[in-house]
């Protein structure tokens, strides 16, 4: 289903910078110009997309709902220790959350800094397996390679979370669910990684190119080999 609030470049209305894409081709021609040939394309299958609204309203809680959604995809695949039921998960990791300094309403500049801070994703994912039984599972954090990283993953069927510090998704985490590359003869290619943003029901994609030096981590999700 096509969202109908959307500008003439692909993109929703709330957004002016490097992401809220929904239409990538219609984007990538109007920010790039003609004969842009999309050269390479992944999606993992089976990774839900709900609001974090649907957990807790007007909460600062897109971490806490982003991995939910990633673990109800590893339920999906068969995993089955994790809760079939997606409210059920996030209890867990909301009570792990809060353990590393999780408040629904608190946030800020100071707070994001030094105490719930992108810097314990990871301790929260790790928690979590270990809460679902799953002691071999892990988290780990990541500062570089990040584009190589998000592909490696996307192409192990892997859905990992990406932490952006400033512009459309300011102070924000979103579930990373594959990506887009477009090449074109003697020029750099373009890459828009498709997210669910626990903003919008439908997907979206960030403009990795204009995302630029805006500082950002990304958050492996990494389950154990035996189910």
């Amino acid at each position: 289903m096509e969202n109908k609030n959307l500008k003439k470049n692909g993109q929703s209305c709330d957004f002016k910078g490097y992401g809220g894409i929904e239409d990538p081709e219609r984007y990538v021609k109007w920010k790039y110009g003609q004969s842009w040939i999309e050269s390479e394309t992944a999606t993992i299958l089976k990774v839900e997309n709900f609001t974090q609204a649907s957990f807790e309203t007007d909460s600062n809680n897109c971490v806490l709902a982003s991995i939910t959604r990633v673990m109800k995809y590893y339920n999906n695949i068969g995993y089955t220790n994790i809760p079939t039921d997606a409210i059920e998960i996030y209890k867990t990791v909301k009570n792990i959350g809060v353990k590393y300094g999780y408040d629904p309403i608190k946030t800020g500049v100071m707070r994001d800094l030094f105490i719930y801070t992108p810097w314990v994703i990871d301790d929260i994912v790790k928690d979590t397996w270990k809460a679902f039984n799953y002691t071999k599972g892990d988290g780990c954090n990541d500062y570089f390679s990040k584009l190589k990283t998000i592909k490696n993953s996307i192409d192990k069927s892997n859905p990992l979370l990406l932490n952006i510090a400033f512009g459309d998704y300011k102070n924000h985490t979103v579930s990373v669910i594959g990506f887009k590359i477009y090449s074109k003869k003697g020029l750099r290619d373009k890459v828009l990684i498709q997210i669910y943003d626990g903003w919008s029901s439908y997907v979206r994609y960030i403009d990795w190119t204009k995302l630029g030096s805006i500082p950002t981590s990304i958050t492996r999700i990494l389950p154990p080999l035996e189910i």
